[in-house]
């Protein structure tokens, strides 16, 4: 056994006292945030100034909208009938110790007809990238991250296809759900801003083109680590002459509390107020393009009372039809599985890549060399993995 975990006892001691610890602190901070949200919502002094003036430095928290801001909604009910069709994707990265260098992604969808007692219609979308242009960005290999973003790209556009296709003999109305946020955080470095503007460019062409096809749009993150509220709330305790570059950075009364715990409080199936992403990314480009991301928080039900962050663009949070669509079909399809929509988890199982799959087409691209005369080899390095079952991951 390479790891000795008889060697880690106390370390493992030492992390779940820290961990305990950091519970306690939480434990007793988080009341006071919920105390201030409600104090700022009866008297939101300077907030609008507040807020703008926090934007000239990047801020990044959560902006209010018409609700208030402590306010929290009840489900409203679904449609008797409704078109609810999710997508996920998976990837494999290229590997140079491999018999061949591409990459993989798999594209995994679901169209759920609520209310004709019909069985879903699944689909499955892989797609191999092999060309020079989709491996290498100049002289490097293809990062992971622009792999990630490509992935999103084609879920959308999955999304976008399917919810066009749609054969409408009824006014039935169609939600797209997405498993991930919609704004996309994606790191490049300065002299890859061409490259972003194009991914972005692409993405929000999907948006686009789901708007034009009347669906409607949501992103759901399970367990969010996001603190844009709880910045909020931070900046709402500042002075307006104090606030700068500087003193947006300094720690706060609210330090390591996120949204979730913020929100835990949530009566089953109920939702917080809408609040518009402050992030730069979302002002530079989906504004523009009329997709500036807003979000709220929902308690999904179900026994462990799951908070979900719900990210959807403008065109959606400001028709209100829209919103109740987006809450009542999350909602619908959460009580299938007790807490998270099912449409996405059968999304996300005709996505993933298991290791057996990503071996058996291993075996395909070696038959296809072999009988083109090639001869095909993994390196030394790979060899040994396989040996030892040194890889056990599937891939997402």
């Amino acid at each position: 056994m390479a790891l000795e975990l008889n060697k880690l006892t106390y370390q493992v001691d030492d992390l779940c006292e820290t961990l305990l610890n950091r519970s306690e602190e939480l434990a007793a901070s988080v009341p006071v945030a919920r105390e201030e949200l409600r104090i700022i919502a009866q008297h939101p002094t300077d907030l609008d100034k507040k807020i703008q003036k926090a934007l000239n430095f990047r801020w990044a928290g959560a902006i209010p909208t018409d609700e208030q801001l402590d306010a929290i909604f009840p489900a409203p009910a679904l449609p008797e009938r409704a078109d609810i069709i999710a997508a996920d994707g998976s990837q494999v990265y290229p590997d140079r110790h491999g018999l061949a260098l591409y990459y993989l992604i798999n594209i995994g969808s679901i169209v759920f007809k609520h209310g004709l007692g019909k069985a879903p219609e699944c689909f499955s979308q892989p797609a191999v990238y092999h060309e020079t242009k989709d491996l290498y960005d100049g002289e490097n290999l293809v990062a992971a991250a622009l792999i990630n973003a490509r992935r999103d790209i084609t879920e959308l556009a999955e999304l976008a296809v399917r919810a066009t296709q749609l054969e409408k003999d009824d006014s039935a109305p169609t939600l797209t759900l997405l498993d991930n946020g919609l704004l996309l955080y994606f790191s490049l470095q300065a002299t890859d801003r061409a490259q972003l503007d194009e991914i972005l460019r692409l993405y929000l062409a999907e948006l686009d083109n789901l708007r034009r096809s009347g669906a409607v749009i949501a992103g759901i993150v399970d367990r969010p680590q996001a603190a844009s509220v709880v910045r909020l709330l931070r900046l709402a305790t500042m002075e307006l002459d104090e606030i700068n570059e500087d003193t947006l950075r300094v720690t706060s009364p609210f330090e390591r509390i996120i949204d979730r715990r913020l929100f835990e409080e949530l009566p089953p199936e109920h939702r917080t107020a809408v609040f518009a992403n402050a992030s730069p990314q979302n002002t530079d480009f989906y504004k523009p393009r009329g997709h500036k991301i807003h979000f709220f928080y929902l308690n999904a039900g179900g026994n462990s009372g799951t908070i979900l962050r719900v990210e959807i663009p403008e065109w959606v949070a400001n028709d209100p039809e829209k919103l109740d669509l987006v809450h009542a079909g999350i909602v619908e399809q959460s009580r299938v599985t007790g807490g998270f929509p099912y449409v996405l988890m059968r999304a996300h199982e005709l996505a993933i890549v298991s290791n057996a799959e990503r071996n058996d087409l291993d075996q395909m691209v070696m038959q296809a060399m072999i009988q083109r005369g090639m001869s095909p080899e993994q390196s030394l390095k790979a060899q040994g993995k396989a040996w030892t079952g040194g890889s056990k991951r599937r891939y997402r």
